[in-house]
């Protein structure tokens, strides 16, 4: 069976680790940062973003190593999907919340565990019923 094709562009998966990726203090990196870190020109970066460019195989694997990904999140695979939904998560919570969500779930038992999951997924049917 053929895997179903990602949905978003190389760009898109970039902007979303802008998003989701930060530094230690929370703050996220600017896109200069991130085009010297990688050898790149700051227009060069946003010519990505925007779809402008196709990025070479070494600027990915720069991208992924700065940001700390898999180089599969850019793949258009199930592994990749599976990336860019985690760290689509990420950055809709801020890494500071799942954190501090993780803290607090490691304090439940195994039952209360199932409980709060139980609980998000009902909150979650009533935001988006077709889930």
């Amino acid at each position: 069976m053929p895997e179903a094709k990602s949905d978003k562009t190389f760009g898109e998966q970039l902007e979303l680790l802008f998003d989701a990726v930060r530094r230690e203090d929370g703050s996220q990196y600017s896109k200069r940062e991130v085009a010297e870190a990688v050898g790149l020109s700051k227009t060069h970066v946003y010519s990505l973003i925007k779809g402008e460019r196709e990025p070479s195989h070494a600027v990915v694997k720069a991208l992924a190593e700065f940001f700390g990904v898999e180089l599969d999140y850019f793949a258009d695979s199930e592994r990749g999907r599976e990336l860019a939904r985690q760290y689509s998560l990420l950055a809709k919570f801020g890494e500071g919340k799942l954190r501090a969500l993780a803290r607090g779930a490691e304090k439940l038992s195994p039952e209360q565990l199932a409980h709060v999951i139980e609980y998000i997924e009902f909150q979650a049917s009533r935001d988006h019923p077709s889930r």
